[in-house]
């Protein structure tokens, strides 16, 4: 399992410089066709479920020790990026966070892509990329620290449990095809290796 992960993660990675790259988004430029950024907004949505699911799939495996109230939190030095990686950084501070557990009304942890950006309303003309590289800024900042994210999910995971919650609902992987043939064979794979990792949910609450 821990090579199906480090895989999964380092096509995930992949995966958004090619985002990046298709719309020369490194370059920050301020707008860009609303249609491209349709397509950016759907194949960056396909990633992220990729990456929620894969950080899931870590914070299932970790042993943690009984919940503390009031329990400090440590603060996470961040690591340098892998090699390349540096290319698809952008001149600015990311100020919007990646959202590891999707509401409860979301908790399918759904694959399938929405365009919220007005495409489908026949509206054109050039839109900002603002919205988009913040979320790819929000990403990357994910990719860099795996490990924690892990971790703060399973104590989320570990407290809905205390509260009697209804375990994390996955569902297939949609779109797979869109993906590339190894993104798409870790996109297909893991529902299944989810919820086998969810079956000790009710007894371990």
């Amino acid at each position: 399992m821990g090579d199906f992960l480090v895989q999964g993660l380092e096509q995930a990675r992949r995966a958004v410089v090619d985002v990046v790259g298709r719309d020369n988004l490194q370059l920050n430029p301020k707008t860009m066709p609303r249609s491209r950024r349709a397509k950016a907004n759907g194949r960056l949505k396909q990633i992220e479920t990729i990456v929620r699911r894969l950080i899931l799939l870590m914070a299932l495996a970790l042993k943690l020790g009984p919940l503390v109230a009031g329990q400090p939190r440590t603060p996470q030095a961040e690591p340098d990026l892998p090699e390349g990686i540096e290319l698809a950084i952008f001149p600015r501070a990311p100020v919007k966070r990646f959202t590891l557990m999707p509401p409860a009304r979301q908790v399918t942890l759904s694959d399938h892509i929405r365009d919220t950006s007005g495409a489908v309303l026949g509206l054109s003309g050039p839109v900002s990329t603002q919205p988009l590289i913040d979320r790819i800024l929000a990403l990357q900042k994910i990719l860099k620290a795996p490990e924690a994210a892990a971790k703060r999910l399973a104590r989320t995971l570990q407290r809905m449990q205390a509260k009697g919650e209804a375990r994390p609902m996955v569902g297939p992987a949609a779109g797979a095809f869109r993906l590339s043939p190894e993104l798409g064979a870790v996109a297909t794979a893991l529902p299944g290796f989810i919820r086998a990792g969810l079956e000790s949910w009710e007894s371990s609450g």
